[in-house]
């Protein structure tokens, strides 16, 4: 008679009953590779936003990839009809290792080659096949201990658990303290220890234990070693990123911080993107503070949302009318950067450490929902909108926050990228404003480092030059200052839709600029 005895019963035939002690280990082994797995998915969405910006749309594609290939590696899981352990072992040590080395793969395909998706693809493919066959190898056989409905259920329960867990670890601890590079080190050594405790207890009942043993050994030496040099590694990377030498980086909650000099040009990056050039910087900040703060009735209290680099607050301070000025920059890594930081305190002349600046790290859409004073100019110096948590600051929504702490004459300007590479993200702010505001004027300069730039000045009240432009100024001055008001020729309004918290098309007007700039398509 054929044997007809199913492949699960064959199991039990061919592997031993794991104990009560057996199996509190593996579901313990379960808690933490479900946390590694959903690290790694976090690190290499966040690497992608750091190094290409469009935090949204990379998280969606890492995730989707990420659930796509761990279907592949359940479904494979499967054809594993022996040796479940061993196989387990096998996986751990294999993903240890190349979730360890992940953040460096992708550093350097980044920073050396053009083929950053591609090895993307790859990597997230590996990964997530290998953990997509972690948790049926080892639900199956917990399950000849426990059954299937108790040992599923605890299997699932602890998998989520060590989810959760590590999604608070990995923002709050993690990448503040450790950063890309480290964070996948460590990682993948907690994969490679928990094949080597698995290996060990189980020693006697795996085939070739020695052999695997040996090899974890070996892939967390090289881990090891990969973490001793992590800091030659991040200037080895850091130098073929930015142009540059690199004299300060940091990895704060919210972003990578990063300034470079070479001669006197000192530059800030911000998660890849350059923020300033002190070569030129001067024309921005100029034109974005010296036009709202000469157009405002009364000149005695202002309010900086960003720049936390002080050099706003700098070009502020020339006019001795104001008493205040609040600075609310989410990220302390900037503004200790602007206190401490001896080239940037030269260039923003102190301007953090003078009494009449208050510097508050908290989220401006936060800040400005408490009660609190009027504010006769209210400065806007953000990133480009280019994620969901910027964008929002863009908003009809926020705008009309701001309209709400405007004293009677008073004046807002916000930066609004640039009115040639992204037409329709600097219109659609501009019309964002015309929803909240009475006037709305658009406000250009030319920024060497960026190229034309553009904001967008708003108020309840016409706009009527009040003061003078300080004297000191290199680039706005008061006999040269209306040119930042004149219309190009070639560059018409263009009616478009506002930006609403609910939608943000914002985000993608900016997308499709930024991927018309890639291409050299764009008008």
């Amino acid at each position: 008679m054929a044997n007809s005895t199913p492949p699960e019963l064959a199991e039990a035939h061919t592997e031993a009953t794991p104990t009560q002690d057996d199996q509190r280990l593996l579901l313990v082994s379960i808690f933490i590779i479900a946390g590694c797995s959903l690290i790694y998915e976090l690190l290499i969405s966040s690497l992608s936003t750091y190094l290409l910006g469009s935090g949204v749309v990379h998280y969606s594609i890492t995730i989707g990839l990420f659930l796509f290939f761990m279907g592949v590696g359940s479904w494979l899981a499967q054809y594993v009809r022996e040796d479940l352990l061993d196989t387990f072992v096998k996986i751990e040590i294999a993903l240890g290792l190349v979730g360890g080395l992940s953040a460096v793969l992708l550093y350097a395909a980044y920073a050396w080659t053009q083929y950053y998706y591609p090895a993307m693809l790859v990597v997230i493919a590996t990964i997530s096949t290998l953990v997509g066959m972690e948790i049926p190898l080892l639900t199956r056989v917990i399950e000849r201990g426990r059954g299937i409905r108790q040992g599923l259920s605890d299997v699932l329960a602890t998998d989520y658990v060590g989810a959760l867990a590590a999604s608070l670890l990995f923002p709050f601890i993690l990448l503040p303290y450790l950063g890309h590079l480290l964070t996948a080190f460590a990682i993948g050594a907690v994969n490679l220890l928990v094949a080597l405790v698995v290996l060990w207890h189980f020693r006697k009942h795996l085939k070739q234990a020695s052999l695997w043993l040996s090899g974890g050994l070996v892939a967390a030496a090289l881990l090891v070693l990969g973490t001793y040099f992590t800091p030659s590694f991040t200037q080895i990377l850091e130098r073929a990123l930015y142009q540059d030498p690199v004299i300060f980086s940091t990895q704060s909650p919210y972003q990578k911080v990063v300034m470079t000099e070479r001669g006197n040009d000192l530059r800030l990056f911000l998660n890849g993107s350059l923020q300033f050039s002190s070569q030129d910087e001067y024309r921005y900040h100029e034109a974005l503070i010296h036009l709202p703060a000469s157009h405002s009735r009364t000149l005695e209290r202002a309010l900086i949302i960003g720049g936390g680099d002080g050099l706003a607050a700098r070009e502020l301070l020339r006019y001795p009318s104001l008493k205040q000025i609040q600075l609310v920059d989410l990220d302390s890594a900037v503004t200790d950067l602007g206190r401490d930081l001896h080239k940037l305190r030269d260039l923003n002349k102190d301007a953090l450490h003078n009494p009449k600046v208050v510097v508050n790290n908290d989220d401006a859409w936060r800040w400005l929902e408490r009660d609190g004073d009027l504010f006769d100019v209210i400065i806007i110096d953000l990133p480009d909108p280019d994620t969901a948590d910027i964008a929002r600051l863009y908003t009809v929504e926020f705008y009309r926050k701001i309209a709400r702490r405007l004293s009677v004459g008073g004046v807002m300007i916000t930066q609004a990228s640039s009115p040639w590479l992204e037409r329709n993200a600097f219109w659609c702010i501009a019309s964002t404003l015309d929803k909240v505001f009475e006037n709305a004027s658009a406000v250009y300069s030319n920024v060497p480092s960026f190229g034309p730039w553009g904001y967008v000045m708003a108020s309840n009240t016409p706009f009527e030059k009040q003061r003078k432009i300080p004297a000191g100024t290199r680039y706005i001055t008061e006999s040269a200052w209306q040119f930042t008001l004149e219309h190009p020729a070639d560059l018409p309004p263009l009616e478009l839709k506002a930006n609403h918290l609910q939608t943000l098309p914002l985000m993608q007007y900016y997308a499709e600029g930024y991927q018309a700039l890639q291409t050299g398509e764009y008008e």
